[in-house]
């Protein structure tokens, strides 16, 4: 591939990975059992549907999704724990021998669709980077997010049905529907890489046998979903790296778009790789579990060609190892942290964004939505318009910068500061309602009396209960008091630090620059603390 290709590449997985710190829901158990009804229970004054974003940092993207059976859901219970009564039902059901929905079929079809989609070529659908055109490499996590939701939304249907047969609690369904989206999203933005491991796997496994052992034929590799042609067209082109990916990528899109077994044998490879070698190895690493994390849909031959033998400790190279390869160790940037001098922190201009983000919203255009406007605006128009938000106020920000060099007091951010400056942007602006609204109902439902005169300087809140009531009010207040638009952003950056960002980060073992701490708000410990995950007891 050529370079530019390349740092497209990375760039736009590394910016989905970090802005898309957004929603890991599921990293951390107990922290998803308090966050999961934030994601699925109904809006306060706006029935609709949220739509995906996603997350790597273990190697997983969890997708929130607001649902139709969650419009049905009262509002009243947003984030409320349920009575312990309620809680000693839902853990004895739980504990009863009722059976577990099998989360890998579901995400293999939507792979496996995911693949139909992309050998048809649809403009507007892309699954695939294409080079020298005006295509944008988010576009790509914007196609994944859309066909998420689209089987997220289907699953959910079918469960409805199996209630009887399956007796789980509100909870469990969540988190399901969330790994299910997230799985999706993971696989089909890694999907050249996977592919091309995979193909790499198979010529490996084909040239092994060439000493003595029974040769595999070329054909052989279609229970992996990798056809002959395919496997042909990538040794006859090894010399151009460029050619080799365009005529490989041809051929599978040729069978794939007539052959279904294609299709789904090589959507189970790559989800195979995706639990095996990315997912899987972080989040036990970390004692985090999530629903079907085993690879129990391989033939023990399958198993053998695709992850070599089981138990053995040979290493093979994989997506996981680039991955790693391309993110600094911890060893080093705390060595080299602790050479160079300390770097400014990178709340300031994230507030300055989110604060100019909540006018924006304020205004509510059409053509740039940050909230579901009316009943014709889509969730992935919102998401549309938050990424590029974030990308053009960063884009401004840094011409400004190299502007005003000459003064030597003027900071210049690192490319990773910059990724996860733009990641806290889409991931608060995303979530600007449900962060609104679970500020709101902690404050008003607490026991603390608080100044009417102070919510606002204070909190960042309307009083009077108009958040609520009246949005319009509240806009107009967001547009024409700027202190209160920024102690809004501060804090829907500091709930989104505390209750998603850095449960995330803990749970994966990862770090982003400067850390996750709230330490621009100075707060009573009353107040700090309303403002922290609530994690439900285990019973």
């Amino acid at each position: 591939r050529t370079t530019t290709r390349t740092t497209m590449k990375q760039q736009h997985l590394t910016f989905a990975s970090l802005i898309l710190c957004l929603a890991t829901v599921c990293l951390c158990h107990a922290f998803s059992l308090s966050i999961s009804p934030w994601l699925t229970s109904s809006c306060r004054h706006h029935h609709h549907h949220h739509r995906h974003t996603s997350a790597h940092h273990v190697g997983t993207y969890i997708t929130f999704v607001r649902t139709q059976r969650s419009k049905q859901s009262s509002t009243t219970q947003r984030w409320s724990s349920p009575s312990p009564s309620a809680e000693r039902a839902t853990s004895s059901t739980a504990s009863s021998s009722t059976p577990k929905r099998d989360l890998h079929p579901p995400t293999i079809n939507a792979i496996s669709q995911a693949l139909l989609l992309r050998s048809q070529n649809t403009p507007s659908m892309p699954l695939r980077f294409i080079e020298n055109s005006s295509m944008e490499p988010w576009e790509i996590t914007l196609t994944a997010g859309k066909i998420a939701q689209r089987f997220a939304e289907e699953w959910l249907q079918q469960m409805q049905l199996d209630t009887e047969r399956y007796a789980q609690s509100v909870e469990e369904i969540d988190e399901e529907m969330q790994v299910l989206a997230g799985r999706t999203v993971a696989v089909l933005t890694r999907l050249e890489e996977l592919e091309e491991e995979l193909l790499k796997r198979c010529v490996r496994k084909m040239e092994a046998r060439d000493g003595g052992e029974e040769l595999l034929d070329v054909d052989a590799f279609v229970m992996l979903g990798v056809p002959g042609e395919e496997i042909k067209a990538w040794q006859a082109n090894s010399y151009n790296t460029t050619d080799q990916t365009i005529k490989a990528a041809e051929a599978i899109d040729a069978a794939a778009l007539f052959d279904e077994q294609v299709r789904n044998n090589r959507a189970r490879s790559l989800l195979a790789m995706f639990l095996h070698e990315l997912e899987g190895p972080g989040l036990r690493k970390n004692g985090v579990k999530l629903p079907c994390m085993n690879v129990d849909f391989l033939s023990e031959e399958e198993w053998d060609m695709l992850l070599g033998p089981k138990g053995s400790e040979k290493t093979v190279p994989s997506v996981a190892a680039k991955e790693e390869d391309a993110a600094p160790s911890k060893n080093a940037t705390s060595t080299n942290m602790k050479d160079a001098p300390p770097r400014p922190s990178l709340h300031p201009l994230t507030i300055d964004a989110i604060e100019e983000g909540l006018k924006l919203r304020a205004q509510n255009v059409s053509t740039s939505p940050l909230r579901l406007i009316d009943a014709q605006t889509e969730w992935f128009e919102v998401q549309y318009t938050a990424v590029k938000f974030a990308d053009r106020f960063l884009e401004k920000y840094t011409k400004v910068s190299s502007a005003t060099k000459a003064n030597k007091e003027q900071h210049t951010w690192t490319e990773e500061e910059l990724q996860t400056i733009g990641g806290r942007i889409v991931g608060v602006l995303m979530r600007l309602d449900d962060l609104e609204w679970e500020w709101s109902h902690r404050i008003s439902t607490s026991s603390l009396e608080i100044p009417t005169n102070e919510w606002k300087t204070t909190l960042g809140l309307h009083p009077d209960n108009v958040e609520q009531l009246c949005p319009r009010t509240l806009d107009l207040a967001i547009l024409e008091e700027n202190d209160f638009a920024r102690r809004r952003a501060e804090r829907m950056l500091a709930l989104f630090l505390l209750n998603v960002e850095g449960p995330a980060m803990k749970a994966s073992g990862n770090e982003v620059p400067g850390g996750s701490e709230v330490d621009f708000i100075d707060d009573v410990p009353e107040i700090l603390e309303l403002m922290m995950p609530k994690l439900k007891k285990e019973q």
